[in-house]
């Protein structure tokens, strides 16, 4: 793959590597989780490098599956899907608030269907919604057992609860952001062969 083939993946990573990261630390400084051995801002040397390499999976791959799942993706800019980050930023502050866990997964549950209907109301975002949320728990749950950070008070395995309520909302947001600046690319590429 060439350079500037992989841009929007490059940018993808860098999202996920400030963004993600600094809303992990958020979690650390509202005391919802801890790491054994932070570097900076409360946080692993490697968490920038897990939410680069996560939010340049869920981009990226949403954009490979969308044509086997039928989705025509309705046409928003690259800002407009920037701004999609707010739901993620919003669920990130109810996640890390003092409320009980379950009083969290239905304030989650609420954020994310008001999200969905805003972001296209279909299917296909459910079903890779929940690809999403299952696969980043799993991950969790392995990096947990694995001794690598702990939530302050987990429910199940090792996590909250409300932790695929986080998952939904960052698979509707930055599987947007992927499509958005993948469309953008492939935009650029056609301008450039009519030059």
């Amino acid at each position: 793959m060439n350079l500037r083939r992989g841009l929007p993946v490059l940018y993808l990573f860098v999202l996920g590597a400030t963004l993600g990261t600094g809303l992990d630390a958020f979690h650390v400084y509202s005391g919802v989780e801890r790491y054994p051995r932070p570097v900076f801002l409360g946080v692993a040397w490697w968490v920038p490098l897990l939410f680069g390499a996560a939010a340049a999976a869920i981009g990226y791959s949403h954009v490979r599956v969308d044509s086997l799942l039928g989705y025509r993706r309705r046409s928003v800019g690259l800002m407009w899907s920037l701004g999609e980050l707010m739901w993620v930023v919003l669920a990130y502050v109810v996640s890390g608030s003092g409320l009980d866990s379950l009083a969290k997964v239905g304030l989650l549950t609420v954020i994310y269907l008001n999200f969905w209907m805003i972001a296209g109301r279909n299917w296909q975002s459910l079903v890779l919604s929940a690809v999403t949320a299952i696969t980043g728990t799993l991950v969790e749950m392995v990096l947990v057992a694995a001794g690598a950070f702990f939530y302050v008070h987990p429910d199940m395995l090792g996590v909250p609860y409300w932790l695929p309520g986080i998952y939904v909302c960052a698979s509707l947001a930055v599987g947007d952001i992927g499509r958005s600046l993948f469309m953008y690319r492939r935009q650029e590429v056609a301008h450039e062969a009519t030059q």
